[in-house]
């Protein structure tokens, strides 16, 4: 592409997904998850199977970790007052365990060098996304924060991927994420999407993914590709 090295990847975007692509949340999501079934008289759940609820966003992950520890659907009241307890807790307990997974954080702002902008598309709440990165110092790397309550509808609906393609102002974008709801999400944009083996999943679309990855170092270059053709 025409113009300096510093400014190769102008006017283009890669959007992350957060949870089990940019940062592993799982054990202060279980965590937090647990303190409110616990409270509420349930057995904790092991976060192995907090792993794959992670994605829908909190009420879904409250209503399936309710089928698992009480055997049984919750009313929505019992829902409404679960939630509550994991947002509260969620809330001061945020970043106790997650981190960034290995390598993205030097591959964005390798990125970032070269002109390309940055973005987040979660189906968490804006607020909770923006706290999460603001504690673990990753916020000023991202120039958009799109959460689940943010646009019109969350993921797989495109409308949180395009108004992450709005506010970033590029022109060409790329998604990577970890699961289904990220690679329909891209689809439903017409973006390509990269994603991560090592996520939350589930998988069952990767056959529809433009690419599997399993570190963030094999990643680039192939984001650099898709951008620059």
């Amino acid at each position: 592409m025409a113009g300096d090295k510093d400014g190769e990847l102008s006017n283009m975007a890669v959007l992350f997904d957060l949870d089990g692509t940019l940062v592993d949340t799982a054990a202060d999501l279980a965590a937090s998850m647990n303190h409110a079934l616990t409270v509420a008289g349930h057995d904790a759940i092991p976060v192995s199977e907090v792993r794959h609820l992670v994605g829908f966003g909190a009420r879904r992950m409250i209503m399936r970790g309710y089928e698992l520890s009480a055997g049984r659907a919750a009313e929505a009241r019992e829902v409404d007052r679960a939630l509550s307890r994991f947002l509260n807790h969620y809330q001061e307990n945020i970043a106790v365990h997650s981190r960034p997974f290995d390598h993205v954080v030097e591959m964005v702002e390798s990125l970032r060098a070269r002109g390309a902008r940055m973005a987040i598309c979660t189906n968490k709440r804006e607020a909770m996304a923006r706290r999460l990165l603001d504690t673990l110092g990753l916020a000023p790397l991202f120039d958009s924060i799109v959460g689940a309550d943010t646009a019109a509808s969350p993921k797989p609906d495109p409308a949180p991927v395009r108004l992450c393609m709005a506010q970033t102002g590029a022109e060409k974008a790329v998604f990577v994420g970890d699961s289904d709801t990220d690679i329909r999400a891209a689809a439903a944009a017409a973006l390509p999407s990269f994603i991560a083996d090592f996520g939350y999943g589930p998988l069952a679309l990767a056959d529809q993914a433009t690419a599997i990855f399993s570190d963030y170092r094999s990643l680039q270059p192939m984001i650099e590709s898709a951008l620059q053709r």
